[in-house]
Parts: C-alpha cells; sequence; structure tokens
C-alpha cells in the first residue's frame, strides 16, 4: 500500500468499503500539480478570451478535500469516467508528473468502470 499523503479511492458498496491489496492513490503531489496546471489554462481562456470563470473538467477530481471523505454517486462516477478518460488523453507526456498523472486516471477509471459493471460506488478518503 502506498504510504505517500493524499487520497485514496476505494470501490465501496454504501455499507463497508470493499478494500483491496492497493487503493487508487492520488498523492497530494499530484493533486497540487494538476491543480496548478488546470489554473494556468483556467487564467489563459480567462485573459486572452475574456471568459468568466467557469467550472473546469478536472474539478470533480481536484477539487477534493485531501484531509476529507467523499463518496460519489453513480453520476459522480460517470463523470470521474470522463475526467479520467481526458486526463489519459491530455497528460501522454515524456514528463514524469504527467506520466504519474495519466497512470493514476487508468488505474481510477479502471476501478470506476468495476464499480459501475457491479452497481457499487466510489469512496474517496483524505489523509
Amino acid at each position: 500500500m502506498d504510504t505517500s499523503v493524499g487520497i485514496d479511492f476505494y470501490m465501496t458498496n454504501k455499507k463497508k468499503a470493499i478494500f483491496r491489496e492497493e487503493s487508487v492513490k492520488f498523492t497530494e503531489v499530484l493533486q497540487r500539480y494538476l491543480q496548478n496546471e488546470e489554473d494556468y489554462v483556467k487564467r489563459y481562456k480567462e485573459k486572452h478570451f475574456k471568459r468568466n470563470r467557469e467550472i473546469g473538467p478536472f474539478d470533480l477530481l481536484i477539487g477534493l478535500d485531501q484531509y476529507g471523505d467523499k463518496l460519489f454517486s453513480t453520476q459522480e462516477i460517470h463523470q470521474l469516467v470522463n475526467v479520467c478518460e481526458c486526463l489519459v488523453s491530455k497528460y501522454k507526456t515524456e514528463n514524469l508528473y504527467r506520466e504519474e498523472i495519466k497512470e493514476f486516471a487508468e488505474k481510477l477509471l479502471e476501478l470506476c468502470k468495476e464499480a459501475l459493471q457491479k452497481n457499487n460506488f466510489i469512496a474517496a478518503f483524505g489523509d
């Protein structure tokens, strides 16, 4: 199990978390990197396209409280699937952090699809 600080994602049936040998870990470092990257994109659009601050496509993920817990509904899991698919597509470069984000997104995508298939939910537990 990864002992770094961050948010752990598990599948749950609402009564209890279904713990695997390893959770899908969204480390604090990756969350901060992704927040900075996406905030830069938002500011650029705001400045150059005169758009108001809008909710970004990854806010469901990067807006999570690092110290809180969240139970994702079925609708939110579908949104997480879209987020993960976008991350996998967008962050496919040789940069270390981008590669780690892509790997995290692939693992979370797999977990989300499994949860949907088994009519379960996703729970996120912050450290």
